[in-house]
């Protein structure tokens, strides 16, 4: 009998949608005959991993991890609310033990570099090339795991996962990538052949629901000479945030004692929709314009994100990189200059609502990534 241990930790604020992957993975098992058992952990760091994969010895481990950095290509874990920084070099030692998975899933963005770390160590490992959006992870997992519990090699459930991706986000269907190790997938299998068609939870194709109930993500960058005008922002967001179609991060929410730089890339990188506070102030700010607007506008270029400029206070901005954007509040004239600060809140929080209800179902920025 193949044994699945699947471990996932969170330390972010989003909520992924780890229940239902685990699910469909128990599904997959009940549909093998009782050809699988199944182990589930939560927020395990690396050295309780470790020593998991010892006392387990797991046959597959499928690991959820939302946290890999694309700039530090850094694994993260949590532990009672601590976070940690897994680096390929380092995750592989937790690999290096007796009983070798002979399939690892790490069905999280970011993770091929820890693939290819951990693959010596390995029989055949999956991981994610770039994006991958929460949604389609769950798919990819379904359709993966019920080819290997109807007995289908790991290759051909590995492709079976790769086409559940393509009928619902034909942009991500080849971020799943499939490394040999130790074991050629296509001669490894977990269960014997069953050809009964699997019962899906839902069919490949249809919308799920949790993507349209899901709060997008809003990037907050501003100087912090306008805090005042960015709380006063929060505030006409409350409705939206209140309906969970949004959540909005901003630095003021960074806990002590938690690295402010890695908070600030891991959240203007997970952002659907950025919003730059202009005023001279954050014009003056080489944090503002240089980190954070840059990148801003590169994922605006890029089409992963949608940049709204909020004219907080008049300033000179001849020849800024971004006064072709859409600008808020209509008519460019900036919120401090409004006889009624409340109605110019309520014009940029109708913008950004108009913002949100664009993002559908077939927009990339519509969906959270892990």
């Amino acid at each position: 009998m193949a044994h699945i241990l699947f471990v996932a930790s969170n330390a972010t604020a989003i909520q992924f949608d780890f229940a239902t992957e685990l699910e469909r993975i128990e599904a997959a098992r009940k549909d093998a005959g009782g050809s699988f058992s199944l182990t589930a952990r939560w927020s395990l760091s690396a050295e309780d991993l470790r020593q998991l994969l010892e006392e387990q010895q797991p046959d597959i481990v499928h690991l959820l991890s939302p946290g890999v950095n694309p700039h530090k290509h850094a694994l993260m874990l949590d532990r009672a609310g601590r976070v940690e920084f897994v680096t390929p070099p380092a995750f592989a030692k937790v690999f290096e033990t007796g009983k070798t998975p002979s399939l690892v899933v790490l069905n999280t963005c970011h993770s091929l570099r820890h693939a290819e770390a951990i693959v010596p160590h390995c029989g055949t490992v999956i991981a994610m090339r770039d994006v991958i959006y929460d949604t389609a992870a769950i798919e990819f997992a379904n359709a993966l795991y019920e080819g290997l519990a109807a007995g289908e090699t790991v290759a051909a459930a590995f492709d079976q996962g790769r086409q559940a991706i393509g009928q619902l986000f034909p942009d991500q269907v080849k971020q799943p990538v499939l490394l040999s190790g130790t074991i050629d997938p296509e001669n490894l299998t977990f269960a014997a052949v069953n050809r009964k068609p699997p019962v899906r939870t839902r069919g490949v194709g249809q919308a799920s629901t949790s993507t349209t109930t899901r709060p997008v993500k809003v990037f907050c960058s501003y100087a912090h000479a306008d805090d005042k005008f960015r709380a006063q922002l929060e505030k006409h967001l409350a409705t939206l945030s209140l309906q969970e179609a949004i959540h909005v991060w901003h630095d003021r929410r960074i806990d002590a004692g938690q690295d402010w730089k890695s908070e600030i890339d891991q959240n203007l990188e997970e952002a659907q929709i950025i919003l730059l506070l202009i005023s001279a102030d954050f014009m003056a700010s080489r944090y503002c314009t240089g980190i954070e607007m840059k990148r801003a506008l590169e994922r605006q270029q890029g089409g992963t994100a949608h940049v709204i400029p909020i004219l907080i206070r008049a300033c000179d901005l001849d020849g800024a990189p971004f006064t072709a954007l859409q600008w808020l509040p209509t008519g460019s004239k900036p919120v401090k200059s409004w006889t009624d600060r409340d109605e110019a809140w309520t014009n940029v929080a109708k913008g950004i609502r108009r913002v949100v209800a664009s993002l559908g179902p077939g927009d990339s920025r519509a969906h959270l990534t892990r």
